[in-house]
């Protein structure tokens, strides 16, 4: 928990926008952010290496593309207890946002970036995600109120 709570205070700092970081903040803009963390283990190698790779061809595109997600980051461990750590944050206006549907510019993306069914770039694809659901099958969520008009510039 403590972990967290260290974690959750530099993320605050790193997370925001700095658009949203200033202290005389827009008019209408949001005093709040919704912050959700998908936290799973990983080891370092070549299992990590597939994952990392699912999550920038799959997870990190849809992410960007979807306009309810304002900020997406990957961390992975630096320092600490654990190596394996990785996490996925996204930042979203309110929690109406972390339901509702990314629509056409993700239609549009998957389109583009799956590849046909019996292609061998299909059957990479598949290998990388079996890989990132070995360890994100085991994941937790967590779902964070971030004040923005508090955060620091």
């Amino acid at each position: 928990m403590k972990k967290f709570t260290v974690g959750l205070a530099v993320m605050a700092y790193l997370l925001v926008p700095q658009a949203l970081q200033a202290q005389d903040m827009e008019e209408g803009a949001p005093t709040t952010g919704i912050v959700t963390m998908t936290t799973f283990k990983v080891p370092l190698g070549e299992e990590r290496a597939k994952v990392m790779e699912w999550i920038e061809v799959m997870v990190a595109p849809q992410a960007r593309a979807n306009p309810n997600i304002m900020a997406f980051y990957v961390l992975s461990h630096y320092y600490g207890a654990d190596s394996r750590d990785m996490v996925l944050v996204r930042v979203y206006k309110d929690l109406a946002a972390i339901e509702a549907p990314c629509g056409a510019p993700c239609d549009e993306l998957m389109a583009e970036i799956v590849p046909e069914e019996g292609t061998p770039e299909r059957e990479e694809m598949m290998e990388l995600w079996q890989a990132f659901q070995k360890y994100n099958g085991r994941h937790s969520d967590e779902i964070y109120t971030a004040h923005l008009d508090l955060a620091a510039n």
